[in-house]
């Protein structure tokens, strides 16, 4: 059906925090039983946090006011004992628990048993696994390839200190015990661990700290009265098992033995050899993972992503290239050298991580990619719309040319992006006005096309409801929302969408009047510039010809012209009820309004190296007052602009994109008023 409607895809092996039983989503919950660990008892041992559970104790009255719950917590799971320990052998468990020992069926399909490393136990089933469906959508025109792995996590591998995490890079937030803490915890002693809480300027702050006493319950499956089949694990602690650490009972803490263990190579007969996650780790999954999925078609694309928030380190196409490359310092300091898997695609993610975090957005924005690597903090703030276009087009341009330093020329594509509908309070879901939303997401749209990076968007989920988001961890990014709105409804629905909830491609949607926007989707040449104003519908785009001044060489016509076809999605959500006007720099144009196709062909002998075209509606003046009366019947009724004529709001909304400048710019407009009353008495 896809290829109908001329859509691609991609597959995404999607995890979080490992898994929905630590607290994420992904893995099935025998990969935990498969390493020892006892999932019923990862709240009791603080091994993991768990929304829902928590919302059960809360439920029950067991809550402490100084201890929040929220959307904000799960990230927290990724230094917790279950995933940062399912993350290690998943990674490098052959290196760092050589000892931990699996049975199997053969994968081959041979009769009998195996022991097999936990690492192989682990990879082998999550690559046949995909491997498997690979097999099947190998025919399907649509599918382009497999993201092996979304949002990666290092686990414990380059642990550098088990008494504490890095705070510029790991999210301190709820309980967070320092990993000495946690495998204690994991072993049932008790523990006084810190509580965060959010905070500014910093983003959390220790509130105080609390006892999180398991009462002896492990987070480890016992071996006792199991028959050998039935045994999983090491009957106790897989890091205490390995000499890792040991519990002191006169000290009632727990003693580190190795500080080191998480950097080295424990494998007889390399044992002392350095580890390095990117290199030793990753790049041999992604090539045992794309070499499966590829078995049965070479076309396949691998979508790469590395760490979130992290840029790539150098991996070379060829292994022979790039030998200054060690001495970068925007990433690891490494140099891949395992060959890339073919096909190769840069698809890491971004987000807003202070929109995120916060749940807030007003006037200022903050560059938190920038602020994380040291940047002063004065230049890391933004102010108004045009400003947040820019914080956004420059870190989205930090990953993309990052990528390339790292890379060369690969294509790049924004795996994940999206924004948070639930901010400010959730407030736009009682009135229908979402233009902080608007703006957020205009603005990561715009910064994408500045940046020429092709983006996958978080997400489409018609289960989306007002009262609890996504149905995952109370997060809300759905840019369709499937609530039933009536008369008496307590929700309400986007207002710029008004006009086309009857329709049901559309119903529900939120801010799709910036989601949904003209782009360049075939090319005669190279993109220069893109740029498109959601409220005026002016597009323009700017691309090199490629030769288009130069003599064809080819003999077929047809080719020739197609060779020199750009071709535009107009989108009409927007310019069904507007007539256009079209100028190209040269050349000539053709609009096919049911299509939706915009199609310029400049011209085959101009000289012009530079083509441009810009889009117009007629009657734009009429739709900008449209616009402003629309705002105004969905704003509150007492709204400043209703002192105001229309015509002037709506000029002023076109000359500062935005009534928020003008909001902004008042009280010190009238402080200069009210001064230049008193010079005239």
């Amino acid at each position: 059906m896809m290829p109908q409607y001329g859509i691609k895809c991609f597959v995404c092996a999607h995890q979080d925090v490992w898994s929905r039983f630590s607290g994420g989503s992904g893995a099935p919950g025998w990969t935990f039983e498969a390493a020892g660990l006892d999932i019923e008892a990862f709240t009791e041992t603080g091994a993991a946090y768990v929304h829902g559970q928590d919302e059960e104790r809360r439920a029950n009255g067991f809550v402490d006011e100084r201890e929040p719950s929220g959307p904000f917590l799960w990230p927290s799971g990724y230094q917790k004992l279950a995933a940062s320990t399912m993350a290690t052998l998943f990674w490098a468990g052959d290196a760092l628990a050589p000892q931990l020992k699996c049975r199997r069926t053969p994968i081959g399909g041979q009769a009998g048993s195996e022991h097999v490393s936990i690492q192989e136990y682990l990879q082998d089933s999550f690559v046949e696994a995909f491997g498997k469906l690979a097999d099947e959508l190998v025919d399907l025109e649509a599918c382009l390839g497999f993201e092996p792995l979304n949002e990666p996590h290092r686990g414990l591998v380059n642990l550098h200190d088990f008494h504490g995490w890095n705070y510029d890079t790991d999210l301190h937030i709820g309980h967070y015990p320092s990993f000495a803490q946690a495998l204690a915890l994991g072993s049932g002693y008790a523990q006084e661990v810190k509580f965060y809480v959010k905070s500014w300027p910093f983003p959390t702050r220790v509130s105080h700290k609390s006892v999180v006493d398991p009462k002896g319950r492990s987070a480890w499956l016992s071996l006792h009265g199991k028959s050998p089949e039935a045994q999983h694990g090491m009957g106790q602690c897989v890091w205490r098992a390995h000499g890792v650490w040991e519990w002191d009972e006169q000290k009632k803490a727990p003693v580190v033995l190795n500080k080191e263990y998480f950097e080295i190579d424990h494998r007889p007969g390399r044992e002392g050899n350095k580890i390095e996650w990117y290199r030793d780790c990753y790049a041999p999954f992604l090539k045992k993972f794309s070499d499966r999925v590829s078995r049965k078609s070479s076309r396949q694309m691998s979508f790469v992503e590395p760490i979130p928030n992290e840029f790539i380190p150098p991996w070379p196409a060829k292994l022979s290239e790039n030998k200054e490359t060690p001495k970068q310092k925007y990433a690891v300091q490494t140099v891949i050298n395992t060959p890339r898997p073919a096909n190769f695609v840069y698809a890491p993610h971004f987000y807003d991580l202070n929109v995120l975090f916060s749940k807030h957005h007003a006037f200022m924005s903050v560059n938190v990619q920038g602020l994380s690597r040291g940047m002063f903090v004065l230049k890391g703030l933004y102010f108004g719309a045009q400003a947040l276009r820019r914080n956004y087009r420059t870190q989205i341009g930090n990953v993309a040319n990052h990528g390339k330093l790292s890379l060369g020329e690969v294509p790049t594509v924004i795996g994940e992006v999206g924004i948070p509908y639930d901010i400010n309070g959730s407030a736009a879901f009682a009135t229908g006005w979402y233009d902080k939303q608007r703006e957020l997401m205009n603005a990561l749209i715009s910064a994408m096309e500045d940046n020429f990076v092709g983006f996958t968007l978080w997400n489409y989920n018609p289960h989306n409801r007002f009262e609890y988001g996504d149905g995952w961890n109370k997060e809300d990014f759905s840019i369709i929302n499937g609530d039933d709105i009536g008369e008496h409804s307590l929700g309400r629905q986007d207002y710029r969408n008004r006009s086309h909830e009857d329709d049901e491609m559309y119903r529900g949607g939120r801010v799709l009047d910036v989601v949904i926007r003209p782009y360049a989707a075939k090319i005669a040449g190279k993109p220069i510039r893109s740029d498109w104003d959601h409220r005026t519908l002016r597009y323009e785009f700017e691309w090199s010809g490629e030769g288009g001044g130069e003599k064809q060489t080819t003999t077929d016509d047809l080719s020739a012209d197609k060779a020199r076809l750009t071709e535009v999605f107009m989108p009409n959500y927007h310019y069904a009820n507007h007539e256009i006007r079209v100028r190209v720099s040269d050349g000539d144009w053709s609009y096919d309004a049911a299509k939706q196709t915009l199609l310029v062909r400049h011209a085959a002998h101009s000289g012009a190296a530079r083509h441009s075209l810009v889009v117009q509606i007629c009657d734009q003046s009429e739709h900008l007052l449209k616009r402003v009366l629309e705002r105004r019947q969905a704003g509150p009724p007492d709204f400043l602009f209703d002192l105001i004529p229309p015509s002037w709001e709506a000029w002023f909304d076109e000359m500062a994109n935005g009534p928020e400048v003008f909001l902004f710019c008042l009280p010190l407009l009238t402080i200069l008023f009210a001064i230049a009353i008193q010079f005239l008495v």
